[in-house]
């Protein structure tokens, strides 16, 4: 079936099956397919689809439709071009890609002065075509993608017999290569059921049970003991250092979750590395900053004897509030610090308020839940420096250990609510 992958090589692709006959797009609910994208016009375009051939018709939009980066009005659509909407990217694939030509023979050249036999009428025996070749045997080919596992293998590599999906396939004009052995793919035919639509409010109790999926329990352990060693450290002369290193790393953390999570994974994802502390510390800094900046900036004021009404303090940090889970959800989709700016950040609120405001009522819960454990847990390891009793010291050391887990734990369920408010509302945010 012809079809259309959206944001290819984006974190979060898919795809439109088109139907026989007219396809319109657009942004508007009145289309066939409905792309939520501001730089897509209400009637976008249409994509006719008969007789094996596929064309796509601008319906004068705003910002304009491009075939391989070429403004088009009309125009017929071969197998592996790159169609854009606006700002949105897609790739077509037709039913059955366009064969092969074979060049015809060169003709012979006759000199002046030199005679020549005349050809031979060809034989019976050569008007037989040459035997077709074997088809190829693609039992070895999965359903789903070497690398993706929750994505459908779409390409099947005939040397390294592994299987893909549209990201990890090199996309040339005409033709699909594996990226490892450099050999041409051969598509393959998988039916793809149509996903089950998920409810954000019926997918949040499944995010308390998320953390012990698996070998999420063994995860919440070695990260338990990982910060609470980076914390240990970061007590000397290279506090400082050793601080951006465990905030840097806290954020790779939380972002892996919420990618798992947007990518429909079931089960808790392995730590990230330590390749990117610094620039994770940047992208977290950047994200509190825009958030809470108003609240600094009253802060300072206060401290320099200006006045500033208490009143002015609060209401700026509630604001802050409503604010930041949406500016780090968005800083960790893009990747981007800069993705935290409010033309970004308060359209996306606007558009899913009611699921939004469940999560800030359910983060700030967590997090309000975590501090008065962490005060807790302050005062017991006060205790653990003054009391003589060797049961006292035990019990307050066992008590700071097992919040230490706790705090884990909840971080862990607090970074899957938002990765759901991604996945269940990604085509009314359409960040792509």
């Amino acid at each position: 079936m012809n079809r259309l992958v959206v944001n290819p090589s984006s974190p979060a692709p898919w795809e439109i099956q088109l139907k026989d006959g007219s396809n319109q797009l657009g942004r508007g609910d009145a289309n066939d397919f409905k792309i939520p994208d501001a730089s897509v016009s209400g009637s976008h375009c249409q994509i006719l689809v008969g007789d094996g051939i596929v064309s796509i018709q601008d319906l004068g939009s705003t910002n304009g439709t491009f075939v391989n980066g070429a403004p088009v009005q009309e125009q017929h659509l071969e197998h592996g071009q790159t169609i854009r909407l606006g700002n949105v990217e897609m790739l077509f694939h037709a039913d059955t890609p366009p064969p092969a030509t074979v060049a015809a023979p060169a003709p012979r050249m006759r000199v002046a002065g030199l005679s020549h036999a005349p050809e031979p009428a060809p034989t019976a025996a050569a008007m037989v075509p040459p035997p077709l070749a074997p088809p190829l045997d693609t039992h070895a080919a999965s359903s789903v993608c070497k690398f993706h596992p929750k994505s459908p293998a779409r390409w099947f590599c005939p040397k390294c017999l592994r299987s893909f999906c549209d990201l990890c396939v090199n996309a040339h004009v005409n033709k699909k290569t594996c990226r490892a052995c450099a050999v041409e793919c051969t598509p393959l035919d998988v039916a793809v059921a149509a996903p089950t639509e998920t409810g954000f409010l019926t997918s949040l109790p499944g995010a308390f049970i998320y953390p012990f999926r698996g070998t999420g329990i063994l995860i919440l352990i070695f990260s338990t003991l990982l910060f609470a060693a980076m914390d240990f450290i970061s007590a000397g002369i290279f506090s400082i250092l050793m601080k951006i290193v465990a905030l840097g790393y806290l954020f790779s953390y939380m972002q892996n979750i919420i990618h798992a999570t947007a990518n429909e994974e079931t089960q808790m994802p392995e730590l990230p590395g330590m390749d990117d502390l610094f620039g994770g510390f940047l992208r977290l800094a950047g994200t509190v900053v825009m958030s809470f900046g108003l609240t600094l900036g009253l802060l300072v004021a206060k401290f320099y004897e200006v006045d500033v009404p208490m009143s002015a303090i609060i209401i700026s940090v509630i604001l802050g509030c409503l604010y930041f889970p949406m500016a780090f959800l968005v800083v960790a989709m893009k990747d981007n610090v800069l993705a935290c700016n409010p033309l970004v950040v308060a359209p996306a609120i606007l558009r899913v308020p009611l699921p939004y405001l469940v999560t800030v009522v359910l983060f700030a819960s967590i997090f309000g839940v975590q501090q008065i454990g962490n005060l807790i847990s302050s005062g017991a390891g006060s205790l653990t420096l003054t009391t003589h009793s060797g049961s006292v010291f035990m019990m307050a050391l066992g008590f700071k250990m097992v919040w230490s887990f706790i705090k884990v734990y909840l971080l862990t369920v607090n970074m899957r609510i938002m990765g759901l408010l991604y996945l269940t509302q990604k085509e009314k945010l359409g960040w792509y």
